[in-house]
């Protein structure tokens, strides 16, 4: 027996109606509510990361409020490519960097991050001598005709490669870890500049 609407009150419809305007409202609240518990946990893990990384390296505990001498106003190029296999430390970098002004992506690996520069101008890398599959000058031998504009900078946890690579390679400044915040913004503005320079040659 087929039930004859027309026989359910207004009332009832009213009723039914509403229950299902707001089935569709919880369920758009559920939907926000995950989407924000993602970004929440994501947010949780970096800081995780960042806390893990101080607790490493103790000279990272400086607050960005004490970077002296950092005024980007004037620094039109500010794309930052950090290459090291320590996804902490990485990390940690990317948001040392990013809180002063600088745009920064990472990479884990020298093909990764040729790959990536590649697809994207970079106007500085921060790049790890020492990387799981090649070494950080071949990057830059890979790279360096390709992009013209880019600047380079070789970090390293070994003293001994920062000694050889110093008598080899006296054109690139290698900075050994761990690095102190103010000392990587102040190397990181340093660098950028000198592109911006370039880049205002080569208009002019």
């Amino acid at each position: 027996m087929i039930a004859d609407n027309s026989l359910i009150p207004r009332a009832s419809w009213a009723i039914i109606m509403s229950f299902t305007e707001k089935i569709d409202v919880l369920e758009l609240l559920i939907s926000l509510l995950h989407e924000h518990e993602q970004k929440l946990d994501s947010l949780v893990e970096k800081l995780e990361i960042v806390d893990k990384t101080i607790r490493q390296n103790p000279v990272l505990d400086k607050p960005s409020s004490e970077y002296e001498g950092t005024n980007l106003d004037d620094t039109p190029y500010q794309e930052i490519l950090v290459v090291d296999d320590d996804e902490n430390l990485a990390n940690t970098f990317k948001l040392i960097l990013e809180d002063v002004g600088f745009n920064v992506d990472t990479a884990l690996t020298g093909l990764s991050a040729i790959h990536k520069m590649g697809k994207k101008e970079y106007d500085l890398v921060i790049l790890d001598i020492n990387l799981p599959d090649m070494l950080g000058y071949q990057i830059v031998e890979e790279m360096e005709t390709k992009c013209d504009h880019t600047e380079f900078i070789y970090i390293t946890g070994y003293s001994s490669l920062k000694n050889d690579f110093e008598v080899q390679r006296d054109e690139m400044e290698v900075l050994m870890k761990p690095i102190e915040p103010d000392k990587l913004v102040e190397v990181t503005t340093k660098h950028v500049r000198q592109v911006s320079i370039y880049n205002k040659k080569k208009i002019t």
